[in-house]
């Protein structure tokens, strides 16, 4: 029984050491750049870099985070817009020890409108639903509307209650926004695609 468990320690240890890569590790959540950063082990042979860009109201954050490469977030390329808000985000891999060794990058912005034309409104103070009969087009890959109502802390520790319409990509859709590098969703009233 103990030749076994040895064999299994043996063996997990193999595995780990044969699938698992060393990556960077960090998080700035109103910087664009990693003050500290720590070696972390990860599963598989990917690092990720993850750059995100976030306007409501009055205030822009860019922040950034490093770590493991994860196959549902690696490529990604999630943006919302809507008056008065703005949210891009990018995740790049690359495979082998420490590659994460990059900054903070967010491709550019496609505006070339694309026909699709959505609801706009942003109500700054409220998570009640914004009313208005104004439109936005939509551009780029932003090819579906979205309505959201949040209240939400900021990486400047401001807490914000807003709602907003506007347009959205199909990645943005399909995170529901949860990828958001140091801002915290507090309530979530509402979020349509």
């Amino acid at each position: 029984m103990k030749n076994l468990m040895f064999l299994l320690g043996l063996v997990n240890a193999l595995v780990f050491s044969v699938f698992s890569t060393k990556c960077f590790s960090c998080s700035a959540k109103n910087s664009t750049k990693c003050q500290k950063e720590m070696e972390i082990d990860c599963l598989g042979d990917a690092c990720l870099i993850a750059s995100q860009y976030f306007h409501n109201g009055d205030n822009s954050f860019q922040s950034i985070l490093k770590g493991c490469g994860d196959d549902n977030v690696c490529g990604a390329e999630g943006s919302a817009t809507g008056k008065f808000s703005k949210y891009r985000f990018f995740a790049s891999c690359c495979t082998g020890n420490l590659c994460n060794t990059g900054g903070y990058t967010l491709p550019v912005e496609d505006l070339t409108p694309n026909g699709k034309v959505c609801p706009s409104c942003y109500v700054k103070g409220s998570t009640d639903e914004c009313e208005s009969n104004e439109t936005i087009k939509c551009t780029g890959t932003e090819i579906r509307c979205f309505n959201y109502r949040a209240s939400v802390r900021n990486p400047d520790n401001s807490v914000v209650d807003y709602s907003v319409k506007g347009c959205s990509n199909s990645f943005g859709c399909k995170i529901n926004f949860d990828h958001k590098i140091g801002i915290e969703e507090l309530y979530r009233e509402k979020l349509n695609c």
